[in-house]
């Protein structure tokens, strides 16, 4: 039977094998609507699908993990999905027809709220516990736009996404006042084609995936999902959205980012994430070597982290000194070196800029 299944794959699926460019591999999937995505993950070789549970799950060489979905009523979808990665992925969705043809009842939004952990690369006789700093965001895509899915290796990653399409957003969030007071109206009619909005972890975005961890019945603790506390969740998980818009002016201050600056520029994001002990780079050498223009870099990273390139990487070596400094107890001179600092009095301005205290008191 597998012998059979993956010969079926190949015959179906030959013209989207996996490619392999800039360090990561490139695995197609079909995204046209929730019930193609599963189709399409139910007919690869080497993935479990469990139909009674509605899971998917796969460990196979590029990652392993899976997600939950259900259907919540027509036209509208959720789908919760984890995943851990063993090498660069980036995932491509595949269109059987043209973005051009008109949207019909099987073309789906996407909207996501996402929690990515990607690993820090420390030196062992540093730090052996493995570092993780968690990003939060927000995404919202229309049909048939090309998503830059970029997973790092290590990556340990959560998404909720809810999938509806032209007909159920009319009947249902378009109804909503909300809606157009937080400017998504505007963004659905124009020819923006996504959102991409970095949100901070607080205790109610994390609560999010407590809940649906709870309601689709992650664990497999009890006999079937909780479909009325699921619908509840979703709900919130909308409103989250709409009131995050209006309080925020998110559509108005998005400035979307074609796919393949995004790529370069989460590129070069990791790359400052994996180059923390040392001083920084520096904007001449980031450019040449993810080949992108100095002011591009500049402008386009800001728009996508909300901040300079500098001050977010110089935040990210804040968030690893607390880590050395608490939890592995090295001395502050030795951090301090390690970051790349000329002496401790810099350090320490920065940390407590930064952290509102002291490296010092973090030790008593």
């Amino acid at each position: 039977m597998p012998a059979l299944k993956f010969k079926s794959w190949l015959s179906q699926f030959k013209q989207y094998f996996f490619t392999y460019s800039k360090g990561f591999y490139h695995l197609p999937y079909n995204g046209k609507s929730p019930q193609s995505l599963v189709d399409s993950f139910d007919r690869l070789p080497f993935v479990k699908h469990r139909r009674e549970r509605q899971q998917v799950y796969a460990n196979i060489p590029f990652c392993e993990g899976g997600f939950h979905y259900h259907k919540l009523e027509e036209g509208c979808w959720i789908v919760y999905s984890k995943m851990k990665y063993k090498t660069n992925v980036a995932y491509d969705l595949v269109y059987d027809e043209p973005n051009t043809d008109p949207l019909t009842d099987d073309d789906y939004y996407m909207l996501s709220l996402n929690n990515i952990n990607n690993q820090v690369d420390v030196d062992k006789s540093i730090c052996e516990k493995q570092i993780c700093f968690p990003n939060y965001s927000w995404t919202f895509f229309k049909p048939k736009v090309r998503n830059c899915d970029l997973n790092f290796k290590g990556a340990d990653n959560k998404y909720i996404t809810l999938y509806f399409n032209q007909r159920w957003l009319q009947q249902n969030l378009a109804q909503n006042s909300l809606f157009a007071e937080g400017g998504l109206k505007a963004f659905v009619d124009s020819d923006q084609e996504f959102i991409v909005w970095r949100v901070t972890g607080d205790k109610e975005v994390l609560a999010n995936f407590e809940r649906f961890d709870e309601a689709m019945n992650v664990n497999g603790s009890r006999l079937q999902m909780d479909f009325l506390g699921l619908k509840h969740y979703t709900l919130n998980l909308i409103f989250d959205f709409f009131n995050l818009c209006k309080e925020q002016q998110v559509v108005a201050n998005h400035a979307p980012i074609d796919y393949q600056d995004n790529f370069n520029i989460r590129r070069v994001e990791h790359y400052l994430n994996q180059h923390l002990l040392g001083k920084f780079p520096g904007i001449e050498f980031l450019a040449s070597k993810f080949l992108i223009s100095e002011s591009k870099l500049k402008t386009e990273f800001k728009q996508l982290f909300g901040k300079p390139v500098y001050q977010y990487f110089q935040e990210q070596q804040m968030q690893l000194a607390k880590e050395l400094l608490v939890e592995n107890h090295l001395l502050i001179k030795e951090v301090s070196y390690r970051l790349g600092y000329e002496n401790t009095s810099k350090f320490t301005a920065a940390f407590k800029k930064y952290h509102h205290v002291l490296p010092s008191d973090l030790q008593r």
